[in-house]
């Protein structure tokens, strides 16, 4: 009896937070078509972020080989830039697996480093310190990225202590002081969240999405 193919069409939609982010990887046993891909320019007023997106593919021996689909475009405001419009393979083998990966503005004026970060885990009011005036104002629309965190030994479930993981837009609730702002980051499920460093936070400028198309023999 011949074998049929299995297909997924899925979509994966984030925001473009500071520095790099994997925002797709090809599962074991799959070739991903990328049917589409774009960035929108949501920023406020006048700005132009650039945007650099890649296919990064990984060999059995850890080796990585990025290449550059578009670097360093600028997208024009209230505009969107298509990135790929086609189709675009990724594989993964026994020997490789491909990545898509997407690297935000570092140099824009709205980013500030984290210098405190407190998570409640029963309601996931997050409260974040930064160390330079953040500018937000309430029902601002945020990226954070890079949080370390520590959380008790052999806690089941927790696959990264870098938060937030996948990436998403979330809502500046209040304003404290100038360096302060509160916004919700979801239940972590009664676990214990401790800030360990790092971070950065930012409002959103652009907003990736892309629809992929997966193939696998079942």
């Amino acid at each position: 009896m011949a074998v049929a193919p299995l297909n997924k069409f899925i979509n994966v939609s984030v925001p473009v937070a500071p520095g790099e982010q994997v925002v797709y990887t090809t599962p074991t046993g799959v070739s991903s078509i990328v049917l589409f891909a774009q960035v929108a320019n949501v920023a406020k007023g006048e700005q132009y972020p650039e945007v650099t997106c890649l296919r990064r593919r990984t060999t059995r021996l850890g080796n990585t080989n990025d290449i550059r689909v578009v670097k360093g475009a600028k997208v024009y405001p209230n505009d969107t830039l298509v990135i790929i419009d086609g189709r675009f393979v990724l594989e993964k083998t026994a020997l490789v697996s491909d990545s898509l990966v997407i690297h935000g503005p570092l140099d824009s004026v709205g980013i500030r480093t984290v210098f405190n970060c407190l998570y409640d885990t029963n309601t996931g009011v997050t409260t974040v310190t930064t160390t330079a005036p953040h500018n937000f104002v309430a029902g601002d629309e945020i990226t954070m990225s890079g949080l370390e965190f520590s959380c008790p030994p052999g806690t089941s479930g927790i696959t990264t202590n870098i938060f937030p993981s996948p990436q998403a837009t979330f809502t500046v609730d209040t304003v404290g002081t100038s360096t302060v702002f509160t916004t919700n980051t979801g239940v972590g499920a009664g676990i214990t969240h401790n800030y360990v460093g790092g971070g950065l936070v930012a409002p959103i400028e652009l907003e990736f999405s892309c629809s992929i198309l997966e193939n696998s023999i079942v």
